[in-house]
């Protein structure tokens, strides 16, 4: 079409009638968009008739506005100073949504009335197959800027008028409003279109940096959300080690105050462990690491994790170990085996041991238990924990036997060195620690032990930092205890101090009551792991019960196991019994007490423990067993209790 200059009207009007009466244009025209919106018109409306726009009200046009209301506002604002710059000339200026409804009006009451006479007020919609050619619709459609004036407008009752129309998209391209800028030909100047553009371009850009700074706000809120629901504190710091960022968590842990904290210098406010201080100096990665702090003159340990940033800065992140030890004693304590309720105690011997454990868990004294091997001495200091005023803390279990000695130093007493490691003392502070065979302990653990006993206080190895630690203290041994402290292997001041109460487990063979309900229990657990139903004969189980049950409560559960993985059926019989637990009845006699065993089997059995305790170490063997090693080595061979020996 011809170019949008005040001295084309005329020759506008013309292309516009010829096209009315012929339905085409002269070539140079065809590719137009105004030619081709006449096209689409010439199908849909007159040219010469009008029929006012369709008009949205009510909730229809309250819902359009409510949609749309910010980017109304901020086009109200822009399109408000456009208007000064434009005074006194008479325009109106029309802030559409993506299909043509208006949903905002602005500019001088004269141009606003003339629009009104033709229908345009708010929520009319400039469509294209309603009232014609149009800028609004013509903008929409191309997605560019458009100027529509004179006889460009399909319909001849807007022959009389100009428009300058720009669309508004949001960050992501998407079409959002369209800016109109209406006047009468009198007062219509080409040189708007750049000024309506301009007003659509700021209204777009404002659009973005609105969503940009809610989209930040809402981050924001976001991560203030996280940080502050998270169980982890968290420190941040700048590559001037000055404190940018704690959250509440955080300074809790180190008893802070966060607001008088950011901008501080981290060494300022905590003391870091070697670790921490290289992982910074060499910007590593640093995972779950066990440490100890040292802020404001208190130790407080915790499980860190340490991330560089790419700004040179730091993330910090403490984990809640109390919280991890709490679960997994949860997790600990729904298991039934760990009340005193849940203990077998029919026979009177466990019932006087239940009454006295029952009495130690509430003192804060050492204790120890005594007892053969598989009696169930860990189950009763776990259900001395689950009694106790620690029983909210950890329960933390080393077996001092399979320890190496030349490791145990620092596995029990953990180190400052390298990355560090807690001690298993710190691990049980505020809990429980069982120290199971703890004749075993190395001399330097028992010093520090016995240190620890007396004032609360350890030091880590290799390490001058005094360490406090609370923690109950349960010990157990299968040994004889003061033959060691005889030998001068253990300590008597320790030994002293962790016997202050000692409980005396009976062994199986001593507690008859038990074994009917043991076995029960025993079977009830596997048919839940089967998931099959057992049952089991009289006679079968009255050859349990004069059984000597040499490895305690361990022998039974797996003697029991093998007995219904061979089973022939889900009822048990004695035709399912290994040839052991056939043999063993007959070496010895039935009594109105109860079963009595052969001086045999009480040798095989004494020589099988000692056997067992002392890993096979002949010489240690003969010398608490009080025979010779020539005795030793015949009834060994006798018993067939190891075809290999281990001097």
């Amino acid at each position: 079409m011809p170019n949008s200059s005040p001295f084309n009207v005329e020759s506008v009007f013309t292309c516009w009638k010829f096209f009315q009466k012929h339905r085409w244009v002269s070539p140079e025209f065809t590719h137009s968009p105004i030619h081709d919106s006449w096209d689409r018109c010439i199908r849909q409306c007159s040219a010469y008739e009008w029929h006012k726009p369709n008009v949205a009200s009510g909730n229809t046009l309250r819902s359009f506005v409510h949609r749309n209301n910010e980017i109304v506002a901020i086009s109200e604002t822009v399109l408000e100073d456009a208007y000064r710059m434009l005074e006194p000339k008479d325009c109106a200026l029309f802030v559409t949504d993506a299909t043509g409804c208006s949903l905002a009006i602005l500019g001088s009451e004269k141009s606003i009335e003339q629009a009104k006479q033709l229908g345009f007020k708010l929520g009319a919609f400039w469509t294209e197959g309603r009232v014609g050619t149009n800028a609004v619709s013509l903008s929409l459609h191309t997605h560019q800027p458009e100027t529509v004036f004179s006889a460009q407008h399909f319909n001849q009752n807007l022959h009389g008028y100009g428009c300058h129309a720009a669309p508004v998209f949001d960050i992501d391209g998407r079409l959002k409003a369209c800016l109109l800028l209406f006047t009468d030909m009198e007062n219509y100047q080409p040189s708007d279109a750049a000024l309506i553009t301009s007003c659509a371009k700021e209204v777009s850009s404002l659009v973005q940096l609105e969503n940009s700074l809610s989209d930040s706000n809402l981050i924001l809120n976001q991560r203030n959300a996280v940080l502050e629901c998270m169980d982890d504190g968290i420190i941040a710091w700048d590559k001037d080690l000055r404190i940018t960022l704690m959250n509440d968590q955080a300074a809790s842990k180190f008893k802070l105050k966060k607001e008088h904290i950011i901008g501080s210098l981290l060494h300022k406010i905590i003391m870091l462990p070697p670790v921490i201080k290289q992982g910074i100096k060499n910007r590593e990665k640093l995972s779950h690491l066990e440490i100890t702090f040292e802020c404001q003159g208190e130790f407080i340990e915790a499980l860190v994790t340490l991330r560089p940033l790419s700004n040179a800065g730091f993330l910090f992140f403490i984990h809640p170990l109390e919280t991890i030890r709490r679960f997994a004693q949860r997790n600990i304590d729904n298991n039934v085996e760990l009340s005193f309720d849940s203990l077998v105690t029919h026979s009177k011997k466990m019932k006087k041991v239940q009454t006295i454990a029952k009495r130690a868990a509430k003192t804060k004294n050492p204790i120890l238990l005594r007892g053969e091997d598989g009696v169930g001495k860990n189950k009763i200091a776990q259900a001395m924990h689950h009694l106790s005023d620690n029983s909210k803390g950890p329960f933390i279990i080393v077996n001092c036997k399979v320890i190496q000695a030349e490791n145990m130093v620092r596995e029990l007493l953990g180190c400052d060195e390298g990355e560090g490691k807690l001690s298993k003392f710190e691990l049980a502070n505020g809990g429980t620690i069982y120290l199971e065979q703890v004749e075993f302990l190395s001399s330097e653990v028992q010093s520090a032990l016995l240190q620890m006993l007396k004032n609360n206080l350890f030091m880590r190895t290799s390490s001058n930092r005094m360490i406090p630690v609370n923690f109950q203290l349960i010990t157990s041994t299968s040994a004889d205890l003061e033959q060691y402290v005889n030998q001068g292997t253990f300590r008597r001041h320790l030994y002293y101090a962790i016997s202050a109460v000692e409980l005396n487990i009976p062994s199986l063979r001593h507690r008859q009551e038990d074994i009917v309900e043991l076995v029960h229990r025993q079977l009830l657990r596997l048919e839940k792991r089967y998931k099959t139903s057992l049952s089991i004969t009289d006679e079968a189980l009255q050859l349990l019960l004069h059984y000597s049950w040499p490895g305690n409560l361990s022998e039974l559960q797996n003697k029991i196991e093998k007995i219904v993985l061979n089973r022939s059926g889900d009822l048990i019989t004695i035709d399912d019994f290994p040839s052991q637990l056939l043999e063993e009845p007959i070496k010895g006699e039935l009594s109105a007490k109860g079963y009595i065993q052969s001086l045999e089997a009480i040798e095989k059995q004494a020589i099988q423990q000692a056997w067992d305790h002392f890993d096979g170490r002949v010489n240690e063997i003969a010398t608490a067993l009080q025979i010779g090693r020539t005795t030793l080595w015949r009834k060994l061979k006798k018993y067939q209790i190891s075809p290999k020996i281990n001097d």
